[in-house]
């Protein structure tokens, strides 16, 4: 095997030229000298002497020795050629031993990186000159070659001048990188030995700030762009936020239509861009590259915006986008990215920019059009960006109040032939068409008047149609370029570099981007990556592609993402499943081995599982197409199934609003586990957990299955732990609906510890939060139900869900056991985070009567119970307004105000239940029913009635109800006139809050018992 004279790498047999370095291969005699055209980049270390000054001669070499090698990497990756090492300057070209377009470019980048490379050393420092000009190259017999020329002595020069760190070059070179590379102006300087000075200009250090990139003019739109800033300045007047949808075809001017509004509202607007693709399809997919033009370091930028609100903000947005394992759900991030948007808006208006939502998810628009809703009240302008299919699946997108949809028209005739005389002039070469032929071809669209421009500069005339003129377009490319535009096609319209630069095997990927900037392909993101500036480009790109070469890369991209998660700004768990699963799609389209099928088709499930996971930590409302996707991925009779129910009865039925699409999903499940022995023996809970919350099913039923089921699941000794699971939470639900909180409880720490056992964090987190339900209502006492109760606060505080749920538990123990400044801060907190979303979650604000009645408050109490009763009947929950009823009665019986304890047993006879839920009907009339008969002297009805009020709350297994219902005792036996009787029942309620630790409700009892004479008081005045 040869090697390269020049870097010691190995070389295929027959080659001229080394892969590694570029240095000509000997061939056994002189190739003949030539002149050519090239750019020298010449380094030198500043203070070398100094460095030398009493160091150890080994030592000194060692450090040189990195030095050269870091300095030769950097140049050999850029495709430039070491051609001597001068004392410790080292002497490239670029352009030998061929001559590329971008050499100019390359070189300079490389100037760039070798800084990087050198501050990597410590102690050391270069300068740097490049200059371009013709040489006389001649090569010698080893491989190697010499260059001589003015060009090299200037270089020379121009590296002598630089200042330490520093990077200067000629002005023939900053004329070929100017659209590159940011360049400072250093002025005319005359160089030693020379009678002409050289312009010069330095290598700015910035290099974020935009390379100037010729875009069109800016022609027609002006109504839309009037109308646009009216109501810009109407928003930023009255606070008050619109979301505006604009509607077009490809290229119509969207987006130049709000580049072009932002550029004239300067810094009196801010401007944040986030966009959707085809590929992320989780319901927070567009808001990685939002909080990404945020600011590239999003997270440091909040924690500076926000200060010590940050925390919680941030708790929230980064399991959103992959960068954390905690919990979220599209509540909280809704409400994380307003608050975001409250803070920037206090200094300035805000443009919210969403693009492409075309390609948007279902969940997707939810969350943006719940974010446009939940910013109305600040000067926040939500601007989408669509194709009008759009509106195929989503007709209604874009209604409601303070939102308006505009349809984008082709230009007009005149404006679009001053657009094609400026895209005509802009040309590098001439065309031989007027703008009118450019006009009759585009039908209104700037798009392809650039298009056709560039077409025609190439010599290729005018495209037969848009599609041909698209294809033209890739066909021009270079092949790097190409390689590099179909692998970003793969990723989606907007994309990091690295991932694919990795996949196109490019190691100069920021030198073929340039090129493609330069030529309106590509435009820079904020996150500090790249987006194709036409959306059809970039489908082209995809659809020309044969698909087994989509597959291949689909699937290597895959393999970059999951390996390098943390090297990009995006969730990448959801972004793997979707490439992975794609790749397997294609694979079966052209039917592809089955060797090969079966090996996607795991990997897709295995990421699909994943991406699953991740989802349930936020309660993605993405997740009935993942569980669907993945469900169709997996064999049947496949053990993940079991985890997929278990996830659609935990996440579907308590979270999702959805219920027909759950629904649906369930089903297919179910027909894809029909054979499998365990799930014949499990399966029937998603039909049945539903049946018993609706009546279709008793508790009683449900109990007894769910005990069958779990005998049964003793036969088979490997059934999966998931399977067990089902089992338990079924019936964990059943025993809690027939009172069985002790038996509740034991199922609760089972499934804590299984869930532990088996590192689900989601479920750990989801049988604690039931847990302390349960130990709040049962026996335990406050003391440990506040003390397990913070401690889950903290588990779950980045899921605004079950935070919600935890810290409105936790308010209320403190209330009960009289630490009532201690409930209300904890109450406090919780309206401050729901803001007006607290309204729509009855089981959180259920908790806030039962804090009022500790208080004594129990008007107040009465009245929020009766408002919670209208809440739960909106949101189809019938059990819940029963339970209301029967706390406003209940709270209203205590402050002996019969007339609302009447009006709430009245409302009890509106509600629909089910027949086999008639138990919550008459729980909820119950002490009503007690007090009218006790006025009425008929003690055995009034003690019938106080049974029925143990049938869903039962004082055994529950201390506050033994309280309660022992408290409606002691008033019941004063009305009929047994004192000692109410006596007796009063010092029972009072043992058993005592026994609860419920010290608040214990101190009140007394003065229930009292307001007994009201209620005689009330019954006697109606009477007479």
């Amino acid at each position: 095997m040869t090697t390269c004279a020049r870097c010691g790498a190995e070389l295929a047999e027959g080659v001229r030229f080394c892969s590694s370095c570029g240095a000509a291969v000997a061939q056994g005699g002189l190739q003949a000298p030539v002149r050519k055209h090239v750019v020298i980049l010449f380094c030198d270390l500043v203070g070398s002497t100094t460095l030398g000054e009493g160091a150890d001669p080994e030592a000194l070499r060692e450090r040189l020795a990195r030095y050269f090698d870091a300095v030769s990497r950097v140049i050999w990756s850029y495709g430039g050629t070491v051609e001597k090492f001068i004392g410790d300057a080292v002497m490239a070209v670029f352009g030998v031993p061929d001559t590329r377009e971008d050499d100019a470019v390359r070189a300079v980048r490389a100037a760039i990186g070798i800084h990087e490379a050198v501050a990597d050393l410590p102690g050391l420092h270069v300068r740097i000159g490049v200059n371009s000009g013709e040489v006389f190259v001649t090569h010698q017999p080893d491989g190697q070659f010499s260059v001589t020329g003015d060009a090299v002595n200037t270089a020379q020069r121009l590296e002598a001048a630089a200042g330490t760190d520093e990077t200067y070059v000629g002005d023939t070179v900053a004329e070929l990188v100017r659209a590159h590379v940011v360049l400072d102006d250093v002025g005319e300087v005359l160089h030693k030995g020379k009678t002409v000075p050289q312009q010069v200009f330095r290598v700015a250090a910035d290099q974020d700030r935009m390379v100037e990139v010729r875009e069109p003019a800016f022609v027609g739109r002006e109504v839309e762009l009037a109308d646009l800033a009216a109501l810009a300045d109407r928003a930023a007047a009255r606070e008050e936020g619109w979301l505006l949808t604009y509607v077009g075809e490809p290229g119509i001017g969207k987006s130049r239509l709000v580049r072009q509004f932002a550029a004239g509202r300067g810094d009196a607007l801010r401007v944040v861009v986030g966009g959707a693709d085809a590929m992320s399809t989780g319901a927070f997919g567009p808001l990685a590259s939002w909080l990404s033009g945020l600011d590239p370091d999003w997270e440091a930028y909040v924690e500076t915006l926000l200060g010590g609100d940050a925390a919680a903000v941030l708790h929230r947005l980064r399991p959103a986008v992959g960068r954390s394992d905690a919990q979220t759900s599209i509540d909280d991030v809704v409400w994380a990215v307003h608050t975001v948007l409250a803070k920037l808006s206090e200094s300035a208006p805000v443009a919210s920019v969403w693009d492409d939502l075309h390609w948007a998810t279902e969940a997707q628009l939810d969350f943006i059009g719940r974010l446009a809703t939940a910013c109305r009240n600040l000067p926040v302008l939500t601007i989408c960006l669509t194709r009008p299919e759009l509106f195929d699946a989503n007709p209604a997108w874009g209604g409601g109040r303070k939102s308006r949809v505009e349809d984008v028209i082709p230009l007009g005739e005149e404006e679009m032939l001053a657009l094609a005389a400026e895209r005509i002039a802009l040309q590098d070469n001439e065309i031989d068409l007027t703008a009118e032929d450019l006009v009759a071809r585009a039908d209104g669209n700037p798009q392809v008047v650039q298009l056709l421009a560039q077409s025609a500069a190439a010599g290729e005339g005018l495209p037969a149609s848009v599609t041909q003129l698209y294809e033209a377009a890739l066909d021009r490319l270079s092949a790097d370029e190409r390689a590099l535009v179909e692998v970003a096609s793969v990723y989606g319209r907007s994309f990091p570099l690295a991932p694919v630069a990795a996949t196109a095997g490019l190691a100069d990927a920021g030198v073929v981007v340039d090129r493609l900037r330069s030529r309106n392909v590509l435009e820079v993101t904020g996150e500090g990556g790249y987006r194709f500036g036409q959306a059809v480009f970039m489908q082209t790109a995809y659809r020309t592609m044969p698909k087994r070469t989509r597959i291949t890369r689909h699937a290597a991209l895959a393999d970059w993402l999951a390996e390098h998660r943390h090297e990009v700004a995006t969730d990448t768990v959801p972004l793997v499943a979707s490439h992975r699963r794609r790749a397997y799609e294609l694979l079966q389209e052209i039917d592809g081995p089955p060797e090969e099928l079966a090996s996607l088709r795991e990997s897709a499930a295995a990421s699909g599982m994943h991406a699953l996971r991740a989802m349930e930590l936020r309660s993605d409302p993405s997740m009935p197409d993942l569980l669907d996707q993945v469900s169709q991925l997996l064999a049947p009779g496949d053990a993940r199934f079991f985890r997929l129910a278990l996830s659609h009865l935990v996440v579907g039925t308590n979270f999702m609003r959805d219920r027909s699409r759950w629904t649906e999903v369930g089903e297919r499940i179910e027909a894809r586990m029909a054979a499998d022995p365990v799930w014949q023996v499990v399966g029937p809970v998603l039909r049945h957990h539903r049946g018993m919350r609706t009546g279709l099913l008793t508790a009683a039923e449900a109990r007894t299955e769910g005990r069958a089921m779990r005998e049964r699941l003793g036969g088979f000794p490997d059934a999966p732990a998931n399977a067990v699971q089902l089992a338990r939470l079924y019936l964990s639900q059943a025993e809690a609906d027939l009172g069985n909180l002790t038996a509740c409880h034991a199922l609760c720490l089972e499934g804590i510890a299984q869930a532990h056992a088996c590192e689900d964090g989601f479920f750990e987190q989801v049988w604690r939060n039931f847990d302390i339900q349960i130990g709040n209502s049962g026996n335990a006492p406050f003391r440990e139900v506040i003390a397990d109760t913070r401690h889950v606060q903290s588990m779950v505080a980045a899921n605004r869900g079950l935070w919600a749920t935890t810290t409105s538990v936790l308010a209320s123990a403190l209330a009960c056991n009289g630490q009532f400044d201690a409930a209300w801060h904890e109450w406090d907190d919780l309206t401050a985070a729901l803001g007006d979303d607290v309204e729509r979650l009855p089981h959180v604000t259920q908790y806030l009567p039962r804090m009022l009645s500790a208080a004594g408050r129990l008007a107040d109490a009465a009245h929020a119970w009766a408002e919670l009763v209208d809440k739960a009947q909106r949101f189809s929950i019938p059990t819940l307004a029963c339970g209301c009823i029967s706390g406003a009665a209940r709270d209203a019986i205590f402050a002996g105000d019969l007339a609302t304890a009447r009006t709430m047993r009245g409302q009890a006879g509106t509600i629909e239940l089910h027949d086999n839920l008639s138990a919550h009907r008459d729980n909820a009339i119950a002490f009503t029913h007690a007090i009218e008969c006790a006025l009425a002297g008929d003690r055995p009805g009034a003690e019938a009635w106080m049974d029925r009020a143990t049938g869903i709350d039962r004082p055994e297994e529950s201390l506050l109800e033994a309280g309660y219902i022992n408290s409606l005792a002691a008033i019941v036996e004063h009305l009929l006139g047994d004192e000692a009787a109410s006596r007796t029942a009063a010092e029972a309620a009072k043992e058993a809050f005592d026994a609860k630790g419920a010290v608040a409700l214990r101190d009140q009892v007394d003065a229930w018992v009292a307001n007994a004479d009201r209620l005689r008081t009330a019954a006697d005045a109606v009477t007479g």
